[in-house]
């Protein structure tokens, strides 16, 4: 059964991304969202649309449509160059982490192929994706059964699931769904006992874990960012 996206970027971030005006890391995880979101491409494609419109109705000034005008006929009258031939679709890649094979969006297809090593701990593992150089970017492995740490963020969080569940107080999210969480949230993140999950972690801090004795809680801060 295929699942139904409930979690997606909002208009904003939609349009920032359609108009080319986000961060590469978030417009990463946007992208990857469009990937596996039927809805939100419908959405990008209406905005292109519309943008498009609001541009076909503006006024051209007389030098403008001379321009234009000298522009097309130096386009047209170029000799026609043969088309390339169209290459087949890329076959789509493939992470393994725990005996377990996930099929990645194209979108994230050659950032995966650059992972780097899984870094696990117990249920949990992480593999830095290099994207970027202002957020912490990686996929995130969550075992069945497993819970991560009650905490909040000293940043923004972006969690993109790829496969599987998650859970946490707000609700459950499957593959596609998009969590967006800033320093005023707080939960505790888990999957469930029959059903592992792999997500597309984007952070631009730390995470600050709430409960436990903290000492023992820091090394997990460092594990996920």
């Amino acid at each position: 059964m295929t699942h139904a996206v409930k979690y997606h970027p909002g208009m904003m971030l939609m349009e920032q991304y359609v108009a080319g005006t986000l961060s590469a890391d978030v417009a990463l995880a946007v992208a990857t969202h469009i990937d596996l979101c039927p809805h939100c491409q419908r959405v990008c494609q209406d905005i292109h649309n519309d943008q498009a419109d609001v541009l076909a109705s503006m006024p051209l000034e007389q030098d403008d449509t001379d321009d234009f005008s000298a522009l097309l006929a130096e386009i047209t009258g170029q000799p026609q160059l043969d088309k390339p031939r169209q290459k087949a679709a890329r076959e789509l890649v493939k992470v393994q982490i725990n005996g377990r094979e996930f099929a990645i969006p194209r979108a994230l297809s050659r950032l995966a192929e650059q992972q780097g090593k899984w870094l696990q701990l117990g249920g949990i593992a992480t593999a830095k994706l290099p994207a970027g150089d202002k957020m912490h970017v990686s996929l995130l492995y969550i075992d069945k059964g497993t819970e991560i740490p009650n905490h909040t963020h000293l940043g923004l969080e972006m969690t993109l699931v790829l496969s599987g569940t998650i859970c946490d107080e707000n609700g459950e999210y499957g593959a596609g769904d998009l969590l967006i969480n800033t320093p005023a949230d707080t939960h505790t993140p888990h999957t469930r006992a029959d059903e592992d999950c792999l997500c597309l972690s984007v952070l631009s801090a730390p995470l600050k874990f709430n409960k436990g004795l903290v000492r023992l809680l820091n090394p997990l801060q460092q594990f996920f960012y």
